[in-house]
């Protein structure tokens, strides 16, 4: 086990033992069916706003709407990209990463080092003499994630592992524990964030965009201003990075969020405040001024202050709680053994 500094277990595992893991065809259908259905809609979001657009502004107009969507396009090809090429091989005592545009093929028994890193749904990062490979967990379905980070755990030594604690505590102990089914301790303020709770707040975030710009459009008779539900509707992605059966969420455990999330509300009411008396010329503009950007730097720096607070706070409770993540993993595979 990990827990021997001598013991390297890497060749436990039968020369001729082949595993292969990449992403299934519903993936990657369902990503085509994005691309189909986000390109029609764009297409026809490009022709109103073509329509709309006053004559001298419409090719500005299309090359702004063009490259969101594009951009957005791109996000959902890259997907099918992934699905269709991304692999990670375990074959003859080698480690074979298939990506996109490369492939790596590592010797096992030469790996000196495994990083535990936190990016996106944790990212495991392995380096010999010679060359380094990574294996990015978002890829793949929540037991294929668990069967790599207990393979990668328990085949190297403790010595050779970076960072494992806090990657225990945040990714690999709550993915064993849904895995398992095993419950977390409920709490009396609990309630359930799901990808579907994500889609209301889309939607209501982005009708209320919608009657903000629509109204905006009008009193100052700019149509580029009817552009805004578009920043909402970008955000609706983030419904990926929720698992499907949801994620339960206590408010108290989750204090530093939601404060944040206040201030950000409020603050927001603030710059609103301050800026609607100097755009509808009620208060006259300090000469040589922008009111408008010097107002939006304020209210940035502000709001990544607060966002750097809340990481602080967040980052140190991990520390404090990391240890006992991992004495809890470790009793997890004593009693599976």
């Amino acid at each position: 086990m990990h827990g021997s500094p001598a013991v390297s277990t890497v060749n436990s595992e039968p020369e001729n033992t082949v595993r292969v893991f990449r992403r299934g065809t519903k993936e990657q259908n369902g990503a085509m069916i994005s691309l189909i259905v986000f390109g029609i809609i764009g297409l026809g979001f490009i022709y109103l706003m073509w329509l709309i657009a006053p004559v001298e502004n419409r090719i500005y107009t299309l090359l702004f709407i063009g490259s969101l969507w594009g951009l957005l396009l791109s996000i959902i090809l890259w997907d099918i990209l992934v699905s269709k090429y991304v692999s990670v091989t375990f074959h003859g005592g080698n480690l074979l990463l298939q990506g996109v545009f490369s492939s790596r093929e590592l010797k096992l028994s030469e790996i000196e080092t495994i990083q535990w890193s936190l990016y996106s749904h944790g990212l495991i990062k392995v380096q010999t003499p010679a060359q380094t490979g990574s294996i990015n967990l978002y890829y793949f379905e929540n037991k294929e994630r668990l069967w790599l980070i207990q393979y990668f755990r328990d085949h190297f030594p403790e010595c050779r592992q970076e960072n494992w604690p806090l990657f225990c505590h945040q990714i690999a102990l709550p993915l064993r524990n849904r895995d398992t089914n095993k419950p977390r301790t409920p709490r009396p303020d609990d309630f359930l964030h799901t990808r579907k709770r994500w889609d209301k707040l889309t939607i209501v975030f982005t009708t209320i965009t919608a009657l903000i710009s629509v109204l905006t459009a009008w009193h100052l008779q700019q149509m580029k201003y009817l552009l805004l539900p578009v920043l909402p509707l970008c955000g609706w992605f983030v419904r990926y990075t929720i698992p499907e059966e949801g994620i339960p969420v206590s408010v108290s455990e989750n204090k530093y969020f939601n404060e944040t999330f206040y201030f950000f509300g409020l603050w927001s009411v603030v710059w609103v405040i301050i800026y609607l008396p100097f755009r509808f010329e009620l208060l006259p503009a300090p000469a040589g001024i922008s009111v408008g950007w010097t107002i939006v730097f304020i209210w940035t720096s502000g709001f990544y202050w607060r966002l750097f607070l809340m990481y602080r706070r967040d980052h140190q409770k991990d520390l404090e709680d990391a240890k006992q993540s991992v004495q809890e993993w470790e009793a997890g595979d004593s009693s599976c053994d």
